[in-house]
């Protein structure tokens, strides 16, 4: 293996077998001797065929059949089986079906869990309760299956979700205990160094209620919730706006839209609107009749990439304040910007400075540093090692919409 593919995986991601696994993985596929020929093919192959892919009902089924002693084997039990316990423990457990009003039917929610492929992270939580799940099952859950960050100990929803599951608490209490924490006025006395120490071990820090109100006085104290809030969507709408001037210059640079076949018109970044990236960025997935993107059921790598396109509905639903800010966000923007524009000598040098400034913000950001176990972050990645790191984005964009699912 090559040195430039290289980097210090113990301060980068996380010390699981799975994940050496998936960066292995990655790093074979782009050391390969036909890789800058055949680039788009091999990670398409290697994202829809070779990535080690956990699916979440296949992984909640184990996790049901583990922890309850099923009699009969794994794939001889029947759904209506795992269906009885979710029902059972909820129950038991005294657990919301979810955290937000809906219409839809219990029985049906539950089907829908147990044949989904991905969920998202609030899910993980409203089964934590449910399942009585400590706090490193509800961790695998994040990290392994759905592959995304661990609890975030500067929310304070998270933070009372991992104390709840650390000392098996029922909802009803966590709900008590947000409104509460929600309520503590910070203290201009805090012992700083005690705080500090808190916030480098949380998981092992956090044992009790007192040290609990204590790390959130220290949150409100130093602004952290609302400093996070604010670095997220300053971050966002900077890398919005780069964005907006890449799409200017393709403008100008390219026949790439009607107004532009007169060569009259300059194109200027605030003229850019959502829409415009989108179709940059998302050119490779084609478009029903009302203008929108194909739904994600009909790609190839539904499973792979979930929730991960930046159609200009979720761009406007960001900057109107909406929606929150996600890595996916940073990852993508910053990805387009380094794919335009950056024109090194050889891609291992653009691949390496984007790892560099990618973690860098998203560190900024108090998010987990770039992580080639989530599917969508190794494609980022292994685009950036070829020569046309946005057009390969496109092509294989559009490989997973050939022959792909139902709309």
């Amino acid at each position: 293996m090559d040195n430039w593919l290289d980097f210090d995986a113990s301060k980068t991601i996380r010390d699981f077998d799975f994940t050496r696994r998936a960066v292995q993985g990655m790093y074979h596929v782009m050391d390969a001797d036909n890789f800058r020929s055949e680039d788009a093919d091999m990670i398409f192959k290697y994202l829809s065929e070779g990535m080690e892919i956990v699916n979440f009902n296949d992984y909640l089924k184990r996790y049901l059949f583990a922890t309850y002693h099923l009699g009969v084997s794994f794939r001889e039990t029947p759904d209506s089986e795992y269906a009885r316990i979710i029902d059972e423990e909820f129950e038991k457990n005294e657990a919301p079906h979810s955290f937000t009003s809906t219409v839809k039917k219990w029985s049906a929610i539950i089907k829908d869990w147990l044949s989904r492929e991905t969920v998202r992270r609030q899910t993980i939580f409203v089964l934590g309760f449910g399942l009585g799940m400590d706090d490193n099952t509800v961790s695998e859950f994040l990290t392994k299956v759905i592959k995304e960050e661990d609890f975030d100990f500067g929310d304070i929803e998270e933070l009372c979700f991992f104390y709840a599951f650390k000392n098996h608490l029922h909802y009803d209490k966590v709900k008590q205990l947000m409104d509460e924490l929600d309520d503590i006025k910070p203290a201009g006395d805090l012992d700083g160094e005690r705080w500090i120490e808190i916030k480098s071990d949380p998981k092992n820090k956090l044992c009790d209620e007192e040290t609990l109100r204590f790390y959130v006085q220290g949150l409100k104290l130093f602004n952290v919730i609302e400093e996070k809030s604010k670095t997220l969507a300053e971050t966002f709408k900077k890398l919005y706006d780069d964005s907006r001037r890449v799409v200017a210059d393709i403008y100008n640079k390219y026949d790439f839209t009607d107004i532009q076949k007169d060569h009259a018109h300059v194109w200027t970044a605030a003229e850019i609107a959502p829409g415009d990236i989108e179709k940059i960025l998302c050119s490779g997935i084609p478009t029903g009749s009302t203008g929108n993107l194909q739904k994600m059921s009909a790609s190839l790598l539904a499973k792979q990439f979930s929730l991960k396109r930046m159609s200009r509905q979720r761009i406007d639903s960001i900057l109107k304040g909406k929606q929150r800010v996600e890595r996916f966000d940073l990852i993508t923007l910053l990805f387009f910007v380094y794919a335009v524009e950056v024109e090194p000598d050889w891609p291992a040098e653009r691949y390496l400075q984007y790892v560099d400034a990618i973690n860098e913000l998203l560190r900024e950001c108090d998010m987990m540093e770039i992580y080639p176990v989530n599917p969508y972050e190794a494609f980022v990645l292994m685009c950036l090692v070829t020569d046309e790191p946005l057009s390969v984005y496109s092509e294989i964009w559009e490989k997973s919409y050939e022959n792909g699912g139902k709309d």
